[in-house]
């Protein structure tokens, strides 16, 4: 949507519309491009100028995705719920960087990670983990 306009803006200022999206998770914004992953573990990408499709991947889980996405630098991370946080290079081609997990930790993740400076926070089921330096 165009930003300005006042009352009923629909139509004057709509740029355009797609019926790819998520229910639950949030998407992030870079370089002119929109990332989410969808909470069906699909990772997408559209240009945000025409709301073309630059890719659709599936995730390494089948279990459902309950976080948003962030951006910290140049990465994604796509926090699944069973099987850690995939990290994606923050461009608009699909590059899986990592996957980490954490082993000693069986719990399922349902929050969104925040990012702290250099440290990146990110809870459990059971527990509040501070990754970083």
């Amino acid at each position: 949507v165009r930003a300005g306009g006042r009352g009923d803006v629909t139509e004057t200022h709509k740029l355009w519309e797609v019926t790819t999206g998520a229910n639950v998770t949030s998407p992030v914004y870079h370089d002119g491009y929109i990332y989410w992953a969808s909470d069906k573990a699909v990772q997408c990408c559209l240009k945000a100028s025409d709301g073309e499709v630059v890719y659709r991947e599936r995730l390494p889980t089948r279990a459902r995705i309950y976080a948003s996405i962030i951006r910290a630098g140049e990465k994604l991370y796509v926090t699944t719920r069973d099987q850690g946080v995939v990290v994606l290079a923050a461009k608009p081609e699909y590059e899986e960087l990592a996957i980490n997990v954490i082993e000693s930790d069986a719990g399922l993740v349902n929050a969104s990670p925040a990012v702290v400076g250099n440290q990146l926070l990110q809870r459990t089921d059971a527990f509040l983990y501070c990754i970083g330096e």
